[in-house]
């Protein structure tokens, strides 16, 4: 067996990102840029106010007070959108937010800084010249560049392209991941039992909603029986995915037939079979297509197991086919709350845990039931905790390094 750090690199290594497509902007939400975006003009485009007040001459204006107002003539007005007339001495005109500065104004004197009277407004304040003024290209000027291609496209990143007029955007394109479900004693929803050996399944829609969450596109291809007919006829809907998803037969049982099958129904190249991790070690993962561009996992059966090597080894792939410049999941460091044991310690181990962020650090609390058949564990965790090779306890107080799959403390 290779190590999840092997795999790891493995997988990253072997997986290519998919091409370019051009969408238009509202469609872009979470997408990755595939090209620079540069800045069309300055921003802004030319002096203006950042206050509701007077635009006025410094020089009229020195030694105002509350005590000693200083009083101008008020003449025409400055709103955002219009051409504002010109500033004479000893006069003052009203301007709003956004609206051009008029030429002989150097100073904006808000609102509440004056007290109008007829057509006169007394400035009880002097403010230092330039003030309220937002000065041409404060924000950027015409070339700069304002998104660099490989950013995920967030409603910062939208507004940005909208203000510099792109009705469009080149984004990396979105992978097409097939799931396929293998087993006899498997169950969709709405399927009546008739045994006590069958299930319903849950690795369909857990895997499903998963890839949903990462931002590809799923697709439930179907049940396979653990028969070569059914498992062929299923594989040969995966040839238009550009991710294979398989759940189950992936092991070392009589009839776990998926590896052999979609290497001679595929062409799949398998790079591992097997990884020392807890839980998930039955793990299978090829490429296929013509140069190799496709992905195939093969996924184990337990539901658990099934949720925990999507996030540690598909999630990255799927997010590096994405067009992620990192895709890999960020591991943080926190506090282990409880004390943790376990009796075999010969691989490397995710157990669930839920995790709080308080007075500044994050506190592990790790939970008792970790058998990767029991898919409730999973309801209450928002983390998978790394537990290494031939650690056998960790006490409470001790620091863990973790993965978050919720993002939500």
């Amino acid at each position: 067996m290779i190590t999840y750090e092997e795999a790891l690199k493995i997988v990253l290594e072997k997986t290519k990102p998919l091409g370019n497509e051009k969408v238009f902007i509202h469609q872009a939400l979470n997408r990755i840029l595939a090209k620079d975006i540069y800045a069309d003009r300055d921003n802004p485009p030319a002096d203006n106010s950042g206050m509701d007040g007077f635009a006025v001459r410094h020089e009229d204006i020195i030694g105002a007070s509350e005590d000693n107002p200083v009083p101008l003539k008020i003449i025409g007005e400055s709103k955002a959108g219009d051409l504002p007339p010109k500033l004479e001495k000893g006069t003052a005109i009203p301007i709003y937010t956004g609206a051009l500065i008029p030429e002989g104004a150097d100073t904006i004197i808000q609102k509440e800084l004056t007290k109008v009277e007829g057509n006169t407004v007394f400035i009880l304040k002097e403010l230092k010249k330039g003030a309220n003024i937002r000065e041409k290209g404060g924000d950027y000027k015409a070339g700069d560049l304002l998104i660099p291609k490989g950013k995920r496209l967030r409603p910062a990143e939208i507004g940005v392209l909208s203000s510099v007029n792109k009705a469009t955007v080149y984004v990396k394109q979105v992978p097409r991941v097939g799931i396929i479900t293998t087993g006899d004693e498997i169950l969709d929803i709405g399927e009546n039992i008739t045994k006590e050996s069958q299930i319903r399944t849950s690795n369909t829609y857990s895997l499903y909603t998963q890839v949903l969450e990462t931002g590809a596109i799923p697709t439930i291809i179907g049940f396979a029986k653990d028969n070569p007919e059914d498992i062929k006829e299923k594989l040969k809907w995966a040839k238009n995915c550009d991710v294979l998803l398989t759940t189950g037969g992936v092991s070392v049982g009589e009839y776990d037939l998926v590896k052999d099958f979609v290497s001679k129904e595929l062409n799949v190249d398998i790079h591992f079979w097997k990884v020392s991790i807890k839980p998930g070690k039955p793990v299978a993962f090829g490429t296929w297509g013509g140069e190799g561009e496709k992905i195939f996992f093969g996924i184990p059966g337990n539901p658990v197991a099934s949720m925990v090597v999507y996030e540690i080894l598909v999630k990255p792939a799927i997010k590096k086919m994405m067009g992620y410049q990192n895709p890999e999941n960020k591991i943080f460091t926190g506090i282990l709350t409880e004390d943790f044991k376990r009796k075999s310690a010969d691989r490397l181990e995710f157990i669930r845990a839920y995790v709080e962020y308080k007075e500044d650090n994050f506190y592990v609390k790790p939970f008792s039931k970790q058998a990767s058949n029991m898919l409730t564990s999973m309801v209450s965790a928002n983390a998978l905790v790394f537990v290494d090779k031939d650690i056998h306890q960790i006490e409470a107080g001790e620091k863990v390094r973790f993965i978050l799959f919720d993002r939500e403390i």
